[in-house]
């Protein structure tokens, strides 16, 4: 079990939407008075009532659903999207219904299009009208979006859901029966049992030579795993993060099984970062499968 250190914040998440970084950014630019020009013109010739915020975002929600829960910080939301130019031409969107999921709040993709989403309830559609500078910026996204230009988004949150529900779904999907969980959050799955191997403790200071394989929920690989090989674990010292040394003290020698739990006792909320990109987001429950090879 590696321990990761975080070293940068502003990571990128998602490519197409990551935000534009603050040196892009000149509030002086007259490019972005013509930006808040244009999308006065554009609402008005495409009779969108919408609103404007206090940052520059014009809004307007298409399909409401003012009973649904609001998207909410720090959870998980779930959203499709169509982006185009201020000409109609599609410069990005989901691709084949795909949804993308995403940690609200994170300030990893653009301004504009993440304060959009923490106006929408479930279940709403938005039209968003980002300016550049909540938008790509000085940068050009592609040949029809060029440098300083004005995008507009037209979303979909399908979802906003907790820690707590993500495991929950995540544990009714793959159909893992629980056999032990702690006030902490953690969830146990036991696949093997050995009921006379040896004991373990997260006090007793004992090296332990495992295996494991730790993923995000939602991640077809793992973030981090022992391969073919073994790894020892000095328990009781704090080396690892709380999930992982709980969910490992609760098992035997010869004993495997899948834990889950929430990122209070994970990587809570900073996440891991290596090259600039999350490699675990803020705000992520994890699962890792764990096996007891020998205690020493």
């Amino acid at each position: 079990m590696r321990t990761f250190h975080l070293t940068i914040w502003s990571a990128l998440l998602i490519s197409g939407l990551a935000a534009c970084g603050k040196q892009d950014v000149d509030p002086s630019s007259t490019y972005y008075d013509q930006n808040d020009a244009d999308i006065q013109s554009y609402a008005t010739k495409n009779n969108l009532n919408g609103k404007t915020t206090a940052t520059g975002l014009y809004y307007v929600i298409t399909q409401a659903n003012p009973t649904g829960k609001l998207a909410t910080r720090n959870e998980e939301v779930e959203f499709t999207y169509k982006a185009y130019n201020l000409g109609g031409a599609v410069v990005d969107s989901t691709v084949n219904g795909r949804p993308v999921y995403y940690p609200l709040g994170i300030q990893s993709i653009l301004p504009g299009l993440e304060e959009g989403l923490a106006l929408m309830h479930e279940g709403e559609k938005s039209t968003l009208l980002l300016p550049s500078y909540l938008a790509y910026g000085n940068s050009a996204l592609n040949a029809n979006l060029p440098a300083y230009s004005v995008v507009r988004f037209d979303v979909q949150l399908n979802r906003s859901r907790s820690e707590e529900q993500q495991i929950r779904q995540y544990i009714a999907d793959k159909k893992l029966v629980v056999t032990d969980s702690s006030t902490t959050g953690l969830k146990i799955i036991k696949t093997v049992s050995n009921p006379t191997g040896a004991a373990l403790s997260n006090t007793s200071g004992q090296t332990v030579t495992i295996k494991y394989k730790g993923k995000q929920l939602r991640s077809a690989s793992a973030f981090d795993s022992t391969g073919t090989g073994t790894f020892d674990a000095i328990l009781g010292q704090n080396r690892y993060v709380k999930g992982f040394e709980e969910g490992l003290s609760k098992l035997r020698v010869g004993e495997q099984a899948t834990i889950v739990f929430p990122s209070s006792i994970g990587y809570g909320t900073t996440g891991v970062v290596t090259n600039n990109r999350y490699v675990i987001t803020p705000y992520a429950p994890l699962q890792f499968e764990l096996e007891v090879v020998s205690v020493k």
